[in-house]
């Protein structure tokens, strides 16, 4: 099903490496020993023993070392060891998923060591919707990551926690500004016109924000996959579902701990660009091929120097600092955990920047029967931004322009003003500078619940949620910029309220019938509802520009702009959900949800999502629990259907507004009418999934994974269709088209090393492969817009969502004879050959092809994890293959919208009858829409060195009031391994879209942090 031939011929280099750190990390022999010459005063005795468990088996592989030494070894498969110890010695015998023993030793020669499964760790629970389950009952598709599995180092959000640690789940950052946006794919794109981005759930409160959450007071997140997962949150299940549990209260002493860190961030990848002398000789070889008259005399480019490199002004090292403050502790009945924390990031890009101050408190209490939580979170959220943004000419972003301006031209002419170039953008400095989008954001956010048991197994839970949300924009336009100096100053002033509430009433039922059957049963009825309030103004032409946004009245009345907003949507559930165990082995888990969502027509107001899965633990089966090396083994297999109802509110219904003023008497009246039309069908898209999996443990659980296969078909896709326009309207929401994904998960861990010295590997690894499979009655539709270039993506039936659609090339022209032998007649040598694919004798439209799509044919995350008494290190690398991108930096190289700007230096080694070898045109063609072809689609295929931590923890301190104290030091995206050519292959400028690009996103930063920990 997956070529893995052609895929490593066509990323060769690329995959060759990833082969590499595969064979290097799966060649770890399971028994090794150490023997490390450790001097002694008393005499050495040779002892010989035998490790063993509660049944009487031998446990090959436990680690058997010598207290305060590095000496040791490892037991064989029989469970013996020897190794040299004398009188008064102390062996400490340990093993995973067994309680470590210490055995002192006197005169003794032989040991028969016998080692007690450590009850806790085969009972891990994992955090479901609406409950837990212990991780061998599970059923369905669920990646969990504590927190000691997460990215290291400075993280503003949860995504970027888990990014490139969960199989199945690729995280892009739209933009690497400081809290930048983030889009998240769980098993592939499944929408077209809805969204695709994965439900978060916050300690039960659904559509939670994850970016005004603390990374730092997260204790756990699950990924919810397969549909007996994810159905139990229903139409809004499709994309999958995140849930995160933060930390709480333990019982014992009052816990205080203060952590902080400290560093640096450096743009991990610059362009090569072309310098001011190469800039200003390419431009006049251009222009003098061209018949033109060159743009720089001599003496000016005599002049220019060094030039100015736009790059370096606009770039810097920027800081980077955390402070988090924790206090936790309590009793067997109530426990608490509280903190303080604030962050506070400088962007690598000049004026940006973020800070955020959040408190967090959680308090539980336990009674005999009465139990009562709350989890409350609040925060602010301060961004200080440059302009971005996908537009062009003089409103395009800072980055956009920096690529592009003329690097002859200095930063401040000689009065200390800022400089103005030809070409049509803003000088980048004075956009960064002049041009800031500010915002900030208040939000609180939380749930408290209230849990009484009426008789043993059966008790009722009231679930309260509230998430309210302040937001406001400043935003000054200077005339210091081309785009200010148009407006004569320019002011807005955008607010906005979010409010939603949340309301849940369930049941919960367990019980166990005897030995063999075990029955846990959920039921309840939940309520949310979301509501938004926005208002804007803005005003142009200032008399002075002292007052910013403070001011707005002080602009021209005639250019006064206001607008308000208010929308609301709610969503109306019922929930179902029976687990049932048989002799602890047979598993069944059925789930169905009831959403009714004011979202959709008035004939389609309520889905029904049903799921079920089996599982099967073998390794409890008479005739695999007496295996010496099988430890756990389980299957599953699950059935299920989700919904997606993310298309905005009142899509469904007709919707009255502003269109326009008419004049009637001299008198100005505005104009109301309907502005959609309304579809009383519409209804969610419906996601139905497949999955298989297997769960397995070798050698007491030494190696563990899972490997999962899955089908996801998508149905009545939410599409944009067009009407007639007699209607009175363009568009209509509709139902129309099918998609599908498919792919397999892996997930390997293995401890390698036990012992005083550990080391311990886990790799992830999943393929997707994404198609449309229907679209009703349409051949094909065409999607993607951006400055004068349309349809530069497809939607067909067999091919992936928003593949990239556009000319392929064939070579450069060499000669007039081959010009004139084309189908481009009017063409000239040096020029760009592009492929007849339909052969009659015209390039056209109707000569374009698929020339790629941005998803990847698999995904890969490998973490190795070593230490040695106090001493830590952890490396994670992150990385994708067989993924493409559209490189608008290229494109805008090879066909800019002005000959005067700037370009890659790769530009410079172009075609002229001197260099008629070039494998690069002579640039005096205008490519218009030809400028989407395969010399600009690239392959994104990447590796990169994500994380490495190394740490230091403080043993035994005996210092008074100190409970502990460690120092680390951590350093994030170290390196990328890639062919791609922009600043970073892991990035969308489109945000979440499955429209992918790279226009002049936001470089990734390279961060170096210091840090400690200190606890009281």
């Amino acid at each position: 099903m997956y070529a893995i031939k052609p895929l490593l011929l066509r990323n060769g280099r690329l995959c060759h490496f990833f082969l590499l750190l595969l064979a290097v990390n799966t060649s770890i022999s399971m028994y090794a020993s150490v023997d490390t010459k450790d001097a002694s005063i008393f005499v050495q005795q040779s002892i010989t023993g035998t490790v063993l468990d509660q049944n009487g088996q031998p446990i090959p592989g436990a680690s058997v070392t010598l207290q305060g030494t590095t000496k040791g070894t490892v037991t064989d498969f029989d469970g013996n060891f020897t190794i040299e110890a004398s009188s008064g010695d102390t062996l400490e015998v340990s093993f995973v998923g067994f309680q470590s023993q210490e055995i002192a030793i006197t005169n003794q020669t032989s040991l028969n060591i016998t080692l007690t499964e450590d009850v806790e760790s085969l009972s891990e629970v994992v955090v479901i919707g609406y409950g837990s389950v212990k991780k061998s009952d599970l059923t369905g598709s669920v990646s969990s990551l504590q927190s000691d599995d997460f990215n290291q180092g400075a993280q503003t959000s949860a995504n970027q926690l888990i990014q490139g640690r969960s199989a199945g789940v690729q995280i892009t950052q739209s933009s690497a500004q400081p809290g930048g946006g983030f889009s998240v794919r769980v098993r592939g794109a499944t929408s077209i016109g809805a969204g695709n981005e994965p439900l978060y759930v916050i300690d039960g409160l659904p559509a939670a924000p994850i970016n005004a959450l603390n990374p730092s007071d997260i204790q756990s997140i699950e990924v919810l996959k397969d549909a007996s997962a994810t159905a139990i949150y229903g139409s809004r299940g499709a994309n999958g579902v995140i849930l995160i549990t933060t930390k709480q209260g333990k019982t014992g002493k009052l816990q205080v701990n203060y952590e902080t860190y400290a560093g640096f961030q450096q743009v991990e990848n610059k362009l090569d660009l072309l310098s001011g002398p190469e800039y200003a000789s390419f431009i006049n070889g251009v222009l003098t091929d061209n018949g033109d008259m060159p743009r720089f005399t001599p003496e000016e480019l005599s002049a220019i120097g060094a030039g100015t490199d736009w790059q370096d002004e606009l770039f810097r090292t920027a800081k980077v600092q955390n402070h988090q403050f924790s206090v936790s502790g309590g009793n067997e009945d109530t426990k608490f955990y509280a903190s303080l924390n604030y962050y506070n990031q400088e962007g690598v890009v000049i004026s940006s920047g973020i800070k955020r101050y959040t408190a967090k408190v959680n308090v539980s209490h336990t009674g005999e029967r009465f139990n009562f939580g709350i989890n409350l979170n609040t925060s602010v959220v301060q961004d200080d931004n440059v302009r971005l943004g996908n537009d062009f000419n003089t409103r395009a972003g800072v980055i956009g322009s920096a690529l592009q301006y003329d690097p002859t031209q200095p930063v401040y002419d000689e009065n200390g003003e800022y400089t103005r170039s030809d070409v049509d953008l803003n000088n980048p400095v004075a956009l960064a500078e002049t041009y800031r989008p500010r915002q900030e954001t208040d939000r609180t956010f939380g749930t408290t619940f209230v849990e009484y048991e009426f008789v043993k197994g059966l008790s009722a839970k009231a679930n309260l949620g509230i998430d309210r949300s302040n937001g406001r924009s400043d935003l000054f336009v200077s005339p210091a910029t081309k785009l200010g100096e148009q407006l004569s100053g320019q002011a807005s002033i955008s607010q906005g309220k979010t409010t939603s509430y949340l309301m849940e009433l369930t049941s919960n039922y367990e019980h166990d019938f005897g030995e063999d059957h075990s029955l846990t049963a959920l039921l309840g009825v939940s309520y949310q509802e979301f509501n938004f309030e926005g208002f804007n103004a803005e005003s142009r032409d200032f008399p002075s520009q002292q007052f910013g946004t403070n001011n707005l009245s002080a602009g021209n009345i005639d250019t006064y702009n206001v607008g308000s907003s208010r929308n609301r949507n709610q969503l109306l559930s019922y929930i179902g959900r029976a687990n049932y165990i048989y002799k602890g082995r047979y598993l069944l888990t059925a789930t169905i949800r009831a959403d009714g969502s004011s979202r959709f027509g008035e004939n389609n107001k309520y889905g029904y999502f049903p799921s079920v899965a089996l599982g099967w633990r073998l390794s409890d089966e008479p005739f695999l629990e007496d295996s010496d090396v099988l430890s756990d083994l389980k299957l599953r297999g699950s059935y299920g259907v989700t919904g997606n109802q993310e298309i905005g509110n009142y899509t469904a219904i007709s919707i009255l507004g502003k269109v326009g003023d008419a004049v009637f008497n001299g008198s100005t009246s505005t104009a109301i009418a309907p502005l959609t039309l309304p579809n009383p069908d519409l209804k969610w898209e419906q996601t139905e999934q497949t999955n298989v999996g297997v769960d397995f443990g070798f050698f007491n659980n030494r190696l563990t994974g899972s490997a999962d296969y899955y089908v996801k078909k998508t149905s009545d896709l939410l599409l944009s269709l067009p009407v007639p326009l007699t209607s009175g309207f363009g568009v209509t929401q509709a139902n129309v088209g099918d998609s599908r994904n498919e792919g397999f998960e892996f997930l390997l861990e293995s401890k390698n090393f036990v012992g005083d010295f550990k080391w311990s590997t886990s790799l992830n690894f999943s393929t997707v492969k994404n198609k449309v499979t229907n679209l009703g009655e349409l051949p094909f539709i065409y999607q993607g817009n951006l400055r004068f270039l349309d349809d530069f993506t497809i939607l067909k039936v067999g091919e992936s969502l928003n593949s990239y659609f556009g000319y392929k090339t064939d070579g450069i022209f060499r000669s007039q004879a081959e010009v004139d032998a084309s189908a481009q007649p009017g063409s000239a040598p040096g020029q760009i050959r592009f492929a007849d694919i339909n052969d009659d004798g015209a390039i056209d439209a109707d000569d374009r092809v698929i020339l790629g799509n941005p998803f990847p044919d698999f995904n890969v995350g490998l973490s190795n994890s070593f230490s040695y008494k106090g001493i830590s290190l952890d490396v994670f690398f992150q990385g994708s293959v067989g993924n493409e991108l559209l490189n608008f930096s290229r494109l805008e190289s090879e066909s800019p919208i002005e000959l005067i700007r700037n370009r890659l230096r790769y530009v410079s080694d172009r075609w002229t009858p001197d260099n008629p070898n070039s494998p690069n045109p002579s640039y005096t063609q205008l490519l218009g829409n030809r400028a989407i072809n395969d010399r600009v689609v690239e392959d994104a295929s990447y590796l990169r060195l994500k994380n490495v931590r190394l740490g230091y923890s403080f043993p035994e301190l005996k210092i008074k009031g100190i409970r502990s104290l460690s120092v680390f030091a951590t350093a994030q995206n170290v390196f990328t391994i890639t062919d791609y050519s922009g600043f970073n292959p892991d990035v969308n400028s489109f945000g979440n879209s499955n429209i992918r690009l790279d226009y002049n996103a936001y470089p990734l930063a390279r961060t170096i942090t210091l840090g400690f920990n200190i606890g009281f």
